[in-house]
């Protein structure tokens, strides 16, 4: 794990994905009360959960997009106390019974270290944001991603260079599926939502997939989200 800031740290992590390697980025945070806030949980180890638990209890574990699911039994099973805030897809993918949905309507529990914003009118996603406040670091999921300049080597190569990077995963972007129109179903309720993040104050991303954006992440943000505002 890497302390970014005061109460804040990352793991990294990668996942197999059509013969390639996709970055993978958990973030932690520690609460004003005490106990651990687990954003997009990656692969369980003994060391990692070591590692956690020397910082503090977990207690709240949070998958904010639909695709962010692989290893949230594993977890709840490892941290049976801890309480699950998940996107609307995941519960029917993994029979869910004992969960918090995260929607426009979710009371923000955790208000004195984090803001929340819901990307309302995109299904696919269901998609939540969060700003730590100490440090000033919005987290994301699918919603925004950074991709490095170098191709790795092989076949993963070949695919970045002539299917990855062609239906735009490359460089600081937005999800590709977004930029098809037809996936955002409500796109005032979208668009409001990006406004609302706009007027957060952040100086950083810190992306799942990818690397962080720390260098005019707001600038960043109003660039790659320009297309949706109304």
């Amino acid at each position: 794990m890497e302390k970014l800031g005061e109460d804040i740290w990352v793991h990294e992590d990668k996942m197999n994905l059509m013969c390639t390697e996709l970055q993978l980025r958990m973030t932690i945070v520690k609460l004003a009360e005490g106990g651990l806030w687990i954003h997009s949980p990656t692969a369980l180890s003994a060391e990692l959960k070591s590692q956690l638990e020397q910082l503090g209890p977990i207690e709240f574990i949070v998958s904010a997009s639909n695709g962010h699911n692989l290893w949230l039994k594993e977890w709840q099973t490892a941290f049976p106390e801890a309480q699950l805030y998940v996107s609307a897809g995941i519960p029917k993918k993994l029979n869910l019974s004992d969960y918090h949905l995260l929607d426009e309507t979710i009371e923000n529990h955790w208000q004195q270290d984090l803001s929340h914003e819901y990307m309302a009118g995109v299904p696919l996603f269901n998609e939540s944001v969060f700003l730590h406040k100490k440090t000033k670091a919005l987290i994301v999921t699918d919603f925004i991603q950074h991709y490095p300049a170098e191709l790795p080597i092989g076949f993963a190569g070949f695919l970045a260079k002539y299917i990855f990077r062609p239906i735009g995963f490359k460089d600081k972007c937005v999800a590709p599926p977004l930029k098809m129109n037809m996936i955002i179903k409500e796109k005032q309720h979208f668009s409001s939502a990006i406004k609302s993040i706009k007027t957060w104050d952040f100086d950083k991303i810190i992306v799942t997939h990818g690397e962080i954006i720390d260098v005019n992440a707001k600038q960043v943000f109003a660039r790659l989200t320009e297309r949706f505002l109304k």
